[in-house]
């Protein structure tokens, strides 16, 4: 995935959300402007893949109105995760290190 379509799309998903919550009555100016700027500070481009899932997770720290929009950032970072761990895993059983492969879902499979 492009990283910079993806900051894109997550930047529409907070962006409508703000946008429906003014309209409701839900948020006022001032709070939808502090979600602008932290939204400037963290998601300036160029960033990566890795970067926008480090960062999207924080998003919602201060601002609990944007948990809709993280919610597919941190679903879609543990599917990548899983991919990953599930391909070096699969190296590690075709290459006959069973116990190391196995110890490698372990440690991934692990609640931190």
């Amino acid at each position: 995935m492009d990283p910079e379509a993806y900051r894109k799309q997550l930047e529409r998903n907070i962006l409508l959300i703000m946008e429906e919550k003014l309209q409701n009555g839900e948020m006022d100016a001032d709070r939808a402007k502090e979600i602008a700027r932290m939204l400037l500070d963290k998601l300036h481009p160029p960033l990566t893949l890795e970067q926008i899932y480090q960062i999207a997770p924080t998003l919602d720290d201060h601002f609990q109105e944007l948990a809709a929009a993280i919610r597919p950032v941190v679903h879609d970072q543990e599917e990548e995760t899983k991919r990953i761990v599930s391909e070096h895993a699969e190296k590690l059983i075709k290459s006959g290190k069973f116990d190391e492969a196995l110890s490698e879902l372990k440690q991934a499979n692990t609640p931190t």
